[in-house]
Formats: C-alpha cells, sequence, structure tokens
C-alpha cells in the first residue's frame, strides 16, 4: 500500500472535520492507513471488532455532523463488517468503511482470503469501490464522503487497492423539490383539516426548531417515531407519545381526520400493515423508500423553509392538552402491563428518576426497549439513540462509546438486553481503557425475551431462546469496570446514585413476565 495513498485518505477525512478514525486492523496496509491518520492529527481507537468499529464511527458521525471512517482488514474482516454498514445505511447514519483486499496486481496469486468484497457491501451501502493511486484520489475520497453524508445518510465502502484501476468517483444529486402545484395542494389538505396528526420521524432531527415552530402553529397532537424522540421535547403540550405501527397509538390516529408526516421515512415504523383511512401528506426532502404508509401527497424540498410555507397558523378542533392527555393515557396503559416484581418496568423507572438531565442514552433492541422508548424524558434531538431501522441487536455498547467520545466529560447510559451486551461484551474493555463516562445497564433475564413472547409450540422450546445465567457483574470487573448485581427496586435505586462520571456495569436482574403483557399493549 501506498504511504502517499494513506495519507490522501487521512487527509481527505480530516479536512472535512474528523477528529477520531475507529478500527480493527490487520497487518501492513491497514497499520500504515492507521499511521497516517495518527500524523494527520487523527485520533485512532481501537475497538474489539469491526462491526462495532463501524457502528462507533457512524454513531459518532451522525452526533458530530463529522465523518465517520472505520477500518478493517480484508477477508473476514471486511465480512464482519457488512452488518456495522447495514446499520449505517438502514438507521441513516453517516458511515466510510474502508477495507484492505487483495491488491489487483497480484489478484491471480492469490486466493487466500478473495473474495469480491465489493460486491459484498453493494447491497448495503450507497456505493462500494475501491481507493487507488490515481491523479484524483484525493476526489473519490471528498465525495465518497459526501455521499455518506448526503440525506438519506448511509454507508459507503472502499477497498483500498493501490494497484487497481482507477473508478470514477461515486456521483449523488438531491432531489428535485415540489412544484408549486404540490406545494398548494398539500397546503390546502392542511388548511382543510379540523383534526390533523402530525408523526414526526427522523430527518426532523437536523432542523428540529424549524420543526417545533411548524408543529406550534399546526396545534395539533404529535407522535414522534424512536429515531425523533427528544425532537417535540418532554412535558410540551403536544407530545402525544410514539408512532410505532402498533396498537398503542390507534385510538389518537383513528380520530384524526388528516396525518401529516413530517422528516418522515419509511424504514423508521414496524412493518405492520397500515390500519388508518385517512389522507397523509408527507413533507420530507428524500423520496419515499417504501408504501407501509399510504402517501396521499408528497412534497419534497429543504424541510425548514418548505414547513415554513406549507403550515401556517392554524385552528384545530383539538384541544390544546389533546396531546398530553393521549401521552398520559398511553403510558398509563404500559405502566398498567407491569407484574408488580422487579421487571423491566420497574428499572426504567429508577434510571429515569436517576440520570442526569441531558444525558444521552443508548438502546439496544431487544424487548426491554418497549419499557423504555415510551418513557424516556428527552429534550432535545439525539438524546436516545438506537438501531431502529436495521433494529440490530449489538448496537448499544458502541454507540454508546462514540456518545461519549462526541460529548466528552457527559454521561452516557447504555440499556442493553443480555443477549445484546453478549454480542459485544469484548467493548467493557473499550469503555474502561478510555475512562468512558458510561453506566451499562443490563437488562439480564438470561432469554431472548422478545422472541421468546413470539415463540409458539413445536418452534424449539426453552433450548431455542433461553441462556444459562451469567455475572455480567464479575465480568465488568475483570474488564477494569465498577461493577454490582441488583435484584429489587431498592438495589437498583442505591446503584444508579453513584457517580455518573466513571465507567460502571449494573447487572439488573429482572423478572421478565411483564413483556407478554407489554408487548401485547404496544403492538396489539
Amino acid at each position: 500500500m501506498s504511504e502517499g495513498l494513506a495519507q490522501i485518505l487521512a487527509n481527505g477525512v480530516r479536512t472535512r472535520g474528523a477528529d477520531i478514525v475507529f478500527g480493527f486492523p490487520g497487518g501492513g496496509p491497514n497499520l500504515e492507513v492507521v499511521g497516517a491518520a495518527v500524523d494527520a492529527g487523527l485520533r485512532f481507537v481501537l475497538t474489539h471488532g469491526e462491526t462495532t468499529a463501524c457502528m462507533m464511527a457512524a454513531t459518532y458521525g451522525l452526533l458530530t455532523g463529522r465523518p465517520g471512517l472505520a477500518l478493517a482488514t480484508r477477508g473476514p474482516g471486511a465480512a464482519c463488517a457488512v452488518n456495522g454498514a447495514a446499520q449505517a445505511t438502514l438507521d441513516r447514519f453517516p458511515l466510510l468503511v474502508v477495507t484492505d483486499c487483495v491488491p489487483s496486481a497480484r489478484h491471480d496469486e492469490f486466493g487466500h482470503q478473495r473474495f469480491d468484497q465489493q460486491q459484498l457491501f453493494a447491497p448495503v451501502t450507497k456505493w462500494s469501490g475501491r481507493l487507488t493511486q490515481s491523479p484524483h484520489a484525493a476526489d473519490v475520497v471528498r465525495d465518497a464522503l459526501d455521499l455518506a453524508a448526503a440525506r438519506p445518510a448511509g454507508a459507503v465502502h472502499m477497498d483500498y487497492d493501490p494497484s487497481g484501476t482507477a473508478v470514477a468517483s461515486p456521483i449523488w444529486t438531491l432531489p428535485s423539490p415540489s412544484n408549486d402545484d404540490v406545494i398548494e395542494h398539500a397546503e390546502r389538505m392542511i388548511r382543510d383539516a379540523t383534526r390533523p396528526v402530525a408523526i414526526v420521524g427522523m430527518e426532523a432531527n437536523s432542523c428540529a426548531p424549524a420543526v417545533l415552530a411548524a408543529l406550534e402553529r399546526l396545534r395539533c397532537p404529535v407522535l414522534t417515531t424512536y429515531q425523533a424522540i427528544g425532537v417535540v421535547p418532554e412535558g410540551h403540550p403536544q407530545q402525544a407519545g410514539l408512532f410505532t405501527s402498533g396498537l398503542i397509538e390507534s385510538t389518537l390516529l383513528h380520530e384524526a381526520d388528516l396525518v401529516v408526516a413530517i422528516g418522515f421515512d419509511q424504514v423508521e415504523p414496524m412493518p405492520t400493515s397500515w390500519r388508518y383511512d385517512v389522507p397523509v401528506v408527507s413533507i420530507s426532502e428524500v423520496a419515499a423508500c417504501a408504501t407501509l404508509m399510504p402517501i396521499s401527497i408528497e412534497v419534497l424540498g429543504p424541510l425548514a423553509a418548505t414547513l415554513d410555507r406549507i403550515i401556517t397558523e392554524h385552528p384545530t378542533t383539538w384541544q390544546p392538552d389533546s396531546g398530553a392527555r393521549a401521552l398520559a393515557d398511553a403510558r398509563s396503559v404500559l405502566a398498567a402491563t407491569t407484574t408488580g416484581e422487579f421487571g423491566p418496568l420497574e428499572l426504567v423507572e429508577s434510571i429515569v428518576d436517576a440520570v442526569p438531565r441531558g444525558t444521552i442514552a443508548t438502546v439496544d433492541a431487544g424487548a426491554h426497549f418497549l419499557a423504555i422508548m415510551p418513557f424516556w424524558p428527552a429534550v432535545e434531538p439525539l438524546q436516545l439513540l438506537i438501531s431502529n431501522g436495521l433494529a440490530t441487536m449489538g448496537f448499544a455498547v458502541p454507540a454508546a462509546i462514540a456518545a461519549a467520545l462526541a460529548n466528552p466529560g457527559h454521561p452516557v447510559v447504555c440499556m442493553v438486553g443480555d443477549g445484546g451486551l453478549a454480542m459485544t461484551l469484548a467493548e467493557l474493555e473499550t469503555i474502561s481503557r478510555l475512562r468512558l463516562p458510561i453506566t451499562v445497564v443490563v437488562f439480564d433475564d438470561a432469554a431472548l425475551s422478545l422472541i421468546e413472547v413470539k415463540q409458539k409450540a413445536g418452534q424449539g422450546g426453552a433450548a431455542a431462546v433461553r441462556f444459562a445465567a451469567v455475572d455480567y457483574a464479575q465480568v465488568a470487573a475483570a474488564m477494569g469496570l465498577e461493577s454490582v448485581v441488583v435484584e429489587t427496586t431498592a438495589e437498583a435505586t442505591k446503584a444508579l446514585a453513584g457517580d455518573w462520571h466513571r465507567p460502571r456495569l449494573i447487572d439488573a436482574r429482572i423478572d421478565p413476565a411483564t413483556y407478554t403483557r407489554l408487548i401485547a399493549a404496544t403492538r396489539g
């Protein structure tokens, strides 16, 4: 690998404002890139795997607005990075993943670790190509970073191949904005509605003040997707809860005469059938990628400016507290699913009561997120991070590491099931090594509870969904974290009252019995 090419990559990333590179390097070529990155003033963060490196880089890019770069070796390293790339693309996080590869000049000599990595990455990235030693190498790096950040954000992959044939830079274009006729039609539909309900999606995070101002002009209840939590801050009178494509929000939506989807991405909801006979106006910057929510009219354009034009002061028949009452009703229904034992709802209540204001939270896929998401008191966008488009387990721990690095000195709480933690267990050492202010709370029930609830007779029984008990507190202690096991609400409250500015793990042994009723109340 040419040192000059390594410097071109490192300097290109640095020029875009990046200050950290994540990776799990192989030999020679990867290490040359690491060295060039350090020489360019970038910090290298060593991870325990390629998937977690990608998730850290993508989350760091999302939170900082600067490009996230992850490095992986060829063959098994590239293969392991694929889920991280898929997470970035389907969750709309910006990521550049660069892999070593069998050099083109020696392709016919090598069979070892040789397969078409560009084809492997193609389905889960916005572009998969190669970076070669050519006069246009710097342009390729720049364009790859631009493409990763362009909405919808996602992963871009490059094989690092100095001897390869030069390829054209990736090309991207903004969608054409809607014409005046479309905009005026949408404006009339909104103006004529008397009981609109707004659904706000992840695109709104980038211009939350403008979105909130438009919602306040609309004067209607607002549901947010998981990835847009915080756009409508906790306590706002229009905050009506979450749009999950499930049962819990159905009463409110059945009362609507119009749905106004703002910055909504069709990767966000659960794949269940749309159950409402109501027109939908969609306002976003990117055209819909699917048809789960049937759109009556779609308006494309810069979100803030388009909202200013379409949504004016709007009288409705909703009471001023309709959103707050809908939220209270939904939370009451979910809270009533508790069995009264120390379960997920009791643990979440203890965390919410203890967590410092403004703390970033990361949440893993699994049954526990159904107890967390409806109750989390975010007051700003991106204060709660979850993999929603891909819905992958193993996200919360690497995302927490990235969040702590992106916000130095600010505490982070990582809420993860025992299944998701087991997938990323080695990264506890990363938390310890970097002395990050992360509190890892394990919702420990020794099971794949979300899958167990769905399991039917003849589908493998306990052997398919249950683990042996593991003392995660002991594991964490061996990796250098302060740790404790808690088995009651009182013990959890005491443990959570400690210092949030040091790395620690709380192994919460919860009763999973609540999950069956909680899932039924949420999803139907």
